[in-house]
């Protein structure tokens, strides 16, 4: 008879290195802005990723305060969606460089941004879900920023559910 043996091996291995991504389950959460609106704390759910969806322009002073906030709250990785966009992505590079000086920065500090003016909502929302991935940050979220004056959050839940 022959005998078998078992053995423990502990292997530092991620599990997010080795699932297939469709087996890991993405939620993500909701957050309407608009000229005027309060910045809400959103600090417990960092680091997280962002769709940041631009439906409504917003004066420069604003956009730097949002910019700042979602730098400051702990946006590690921001996807821009709608009017804007390149004004958008220099104010949160320049909310990061402010954040961080970039001679001391490291790279878990930085702040991935991409920019999406002619997509669609919804292959941005599966950017985000699938393939939106920092080289030196986990997220432990990800987030939906609309900048806008009616609730989208059925309607932008619902499409993120499908992405």
């Amino acid at each position: 008879m022959d005998e078998c043996s078992t053995a423990n091996v502990a292997i530092d291995v991620d599990p997010f290195d080795i699932l297939p991504r469709q087996f890991l389950k993405t939620s993500m959460e909701y957050f309407q802005l608009t000229e005027h609106s309060s910045l809400p704390d959103i600090g417990h759910l960092a680091p997280f990723k962002v769709v940041l969806a631009i439906e409504d322009t917003v004066d420069r002073s604003r956009q730097n305060e949002i910019s700042n906030w979602l730098v400051e709250m702990g946006g590690k990785y921001v996807m821009i969606c709608g009017k804007h966009c390149k004004s958008w992505e220099q104010s949160i590079r320049q909310a990061n460089l402010d954040k961080v000086d970039i001679e001391n920065m490291g790279p878990e500090e930085f702040v991935m941004i991409t920019t999406h003016e002619h997509e669609r909502l919804r292959n941005v929302f599966w950017h985000a879900k699938k393939h939106a991935r920092h080289s030196h940050v986990k997220f432990n979220n990800a987030v939906t920023i609309h900048i806008g004056s009616r609730n989208r959050s059925v309607e932008y839940l619902a499409m993120f559910e499908k992405a």
